[in-house]
């Protein structure tokens, strides 16, 4: 058997150049790229990404040479005036706008359902956040966005930089430094990766990244090829063809080529191969990521082919239409605009000033105005059909782009045909979190594997608080991926937001006012209306990650009781927390449940009614008494700043105070009963 897979081996490593020696997978990789090179200039695509780029930067004609944002002239005598609106770049920002306005929340998810495991999955959340905010990853996850949408697809790469962060180890011999490490993120784009062309989806067992940096930073680096190093062809050489071919100053950066290969049958390592040429190899070792860590994002896919679409490209004709026809009107205008006068031949036209700017003409004929500056209507009604073309194929209505309609004035209607464009961007949304959930999967699975040493981030934890937290790789073992949440689409809109304001002040009127409203319509914020409510779900929801690890909870007069109890109630629906090792965990939940229950029997039914809250009757024989208007206030009863506002008149006792029809009967009941009656699990029959 052994000989069988040592002839198979061999067979691999001399058929298939990813399993070759390192100089000769190298020397197969340079032909690859120049073979990727001469195809993409072959099939146009090449110079589809670069006219997309440039369009969208606004460079159109050809004769501008970096004059793309200013009237140019062309034809014979420059008699053409060439003008652009540039409507790509506008539609373009619109997407991009759209799609990543709203940060979605990445939520880790844990195998298991245990303590440990959903203590791990909070570290893991806070160090999504703290990565996205402090380490700008939403950063490159917006500009891989705008690359897709500009040029059909874009890339982000997450790498492990063994030299990021502090010093934590020095050898006294040799004086080599031994950091903590950190996470490096950076952006590719289409014209800087290279893969099987053969392929007919996204789905690649190799790919080629290229890169630039300093030959003489590289020959400091590897001196041992430092001579083969400065030797090579620098990025202005190789780059003419691109979209950054700027200027023809001279730089000294070179291309560096990495191959990242997945584990599969033929390389069960995978390989990680980075070179310059094939007599050049800085890196040769197996895969040290659990994947190729660079991660994809593309609007649409082309069919039978590992290449994205872009809805851009379909405007890209649109664009030059439109700048065709705003340059006949600019130049008929330019040309023309100034007033001229027709004379016959003979009229012996004599002109003569007065005073105050009045003039006199004398003469055999009468002077009359030339007027060649019609533009036909056929003209401008062409360029706004082409305008709304554009608007339609990108689905970026006017609306959107803050041009309504005359007639349409209702923020329903607005709402309704903003929520069509979202709907229409749908799938790059989908795109866009399935890039957020990779990347962020792809971020924590490399902490795991090379945050050995310990580090401090800064999170963002209970109640919106931000505090130090100190980590290593294993304290995230549990934790498998991450997922996204979406928001609904209709409050990520202004309109959206105007509308859900709306429906709230019909159905909780009391508990809103007018100004609230009128900051939602001013802001498009909603969240002046619903940040009540949001402080006290994040409190509930602190208490309860205090509740599940047994420590003991306050509460207060404040609190809305109802939900409190129904919300701490679901900490116990957990069946773990049912077994008998959490039988401290049952107690303080429990503990905690009947302290809100004796603050609604025991506080002031006037105070509990100015909160929207009902009191419940005191427990059967228990001769609690009800406070007289005036009374001293018991510590956990109200905050004392309270207690000095004057309380109307209450009845003596709380047990004849009538109750309001459908809630609590006036006959005592048990605590049991009250119980069941506030959670909603009463009976008739009770």
């Amino acid at each position: 058997m052994d000989d069988v897979n040592n002839k198979a081996k061999e067979y691999i490593k001399n058929g298939y150049f990813a399993a070759k020696d390192a100089e000769d997978t190298a020397g197969v990789l340079m032909e690859k790229v120049q073979a990727w090179n001469n195809s993409l200039l072959a099939n146009g695509w090449m110079n589809k990404l670069r006219d997309s780029w440039l369009a969208y930067y606004g460079a159109y004609f050809t004769n501008a040479q970096g004059n793309a944002h200013r009237i140019t002239f062309a034809g014979e005598q420059g008699e053409i005036a060439q003008v652009a609106v540039n409507h790509l770049r506008n539609l373009a920002q619109h997407m991009l706008n759209m799609t990543t306005a709203n940060r979605p929340a990445l939520e880790a998810r844990a195998a298991n359902t245990d303590f440990k495991s959903q203590a791990q999955v909070n570290l893991a959340n806070g160090l999504l956040d703290y990565y996205m905010r402090e380490k700008r990853l939403e950063r490159y996850i917006r500009s891989a966005v705008e690359s897709a949408i500009v040029l059909s697809a874009g890339y982000v790469r997450v790498q492990w930089d063994a030299n990021a962060g502090k010093i934590v180890d020095e050898d006294e011999e040799t004086g080599l430094k031994l950091y903590e490490g950190d996470i490096k993120f950076s952006n590719l784009s289409p014209f800087d990766i290279m893969f099987d062309l053969s392929k007919e989806d996204s789905g690649h067992d190799w790919i080629v990244i290229r890169e630039f940096k300093n030959k003489y930073d590289l020959a400091a680096k590897y001196p041992e090829y430092a001579q083969k190093i400065v030797q090579l062809s620098t990025k202005d050489e190789i780059m003419k063809l691109s979209m950054r071919a700027f200027t023809q100053m001279q730089t000294d950066d070179i291309p560096i080529y990495t191959l990242y290969h997945n584990k599969t049958d033929a390389i069960p390592e995978g390989r990680e191969l980075v070179f310059l040429d094939d007599q050049i190899i800085l890196i040769d070792q197996p895969l040290p990521y659990r994947k190729t860590p660079v991660y994809r994002i593309t609007p649409n896919e082309i069919m039978g082919t590992p290449f994205g679409y872009a809805s851009v490209f379909d405007i890209l004709p649109l664009q030059e239409v439109s700048n065709t026809l705003y340059t006949q009107i600019f130049s008929n205008q330019n040309a023309l605009g100034m007033q001229n006068l027709f004379v016959e031949q003979g009229a012996n036209l004599n002109f003569t000033n007065l005073a105050g700017g009045l003039n006199i003409i004398e003469g055999a004929k009468k002077p009359e105005p030339l007027n060649l500056l019609n533009t036909s209507q056929e003209t401008f009604q062409f360029l706004q059909l082409i305008e709304k073309s554009m608007e339609t194929i990108s689905g970026i209505n006017a609306v959107m782009r803050g041009n309504p309609e005359p007639n349409m004035r209702s923020a329903n209607a607005m709402a309704l045909v903003q929520s069509l464009a979202i709907q229409f961007m749908s799938g790059l949304q989908q795109q866009y979190v399935a890039l957020l959930e990779d990347v962020g999967t792809g971020l924590i699975e490399i902490l795991q594997d090379y945050a050995n040493t310990e580090r401090v981030a800064s999170i963002v934890g209970k109640s919106n608080r931000t505090y130090l937290k100190a980590f290593k790789g294993s304290d995230l073992s549990e934790v498998k991926g991450v997922v996204v949440d979406v928001a609904n689409p209709l409050a990520r809109t202004t309109a959206g937001r105007i509308e859900m304001a709306e429906q709230l002040m019909q159905m909780k009127a009391d508990e809103f006012t007018i100004e609230q409203y009128l900051q939602v319509i001013n802001t498009g914020n909603l969240r002046i209306m619903t940040d009540d409510n949001t402080r006290e779900q994040l409190l509930i929801h602190e208490e309860n990650e205090r509740l599940m690890v047994g420590e003991s909870v306050r509460a207060l007069v404040i609190d809305e009781h109802l939900q409190h109890i129904k919300s701490h109630k679901a900490v116990l629906n957990d069946p773990d927390f049912r077994k008998p090792e959490y039988a401290d965990v049952q107690e303080v939940v429990l503990n905690h449940i009947q302290e809100h229950i004796d603050l609604l029997r025991k506080t002031d039914p006037a105070f509990l009614n100015i909160l929207g809250q009902q009191s419940l009757p005191p427990e059967p024989g228990s001769g609690a008494p009800t406070m007289e208007p005036g009374a001293q206030v018991p510590p956990n009863s109200v905050a004392p700043e309270l207690a000095q506002v004057p309380q109307p008149e209450a009845p003596t006792e709380v047990a004849n105070i009538p109750s309001p029809p459908g809630q609590f009967s006036e006959m005592p009941v048990t605590s049991e009963q009250n119980l069941a009656k506030i959670t909603g699990q009463g009976n008739e029959e009770q």
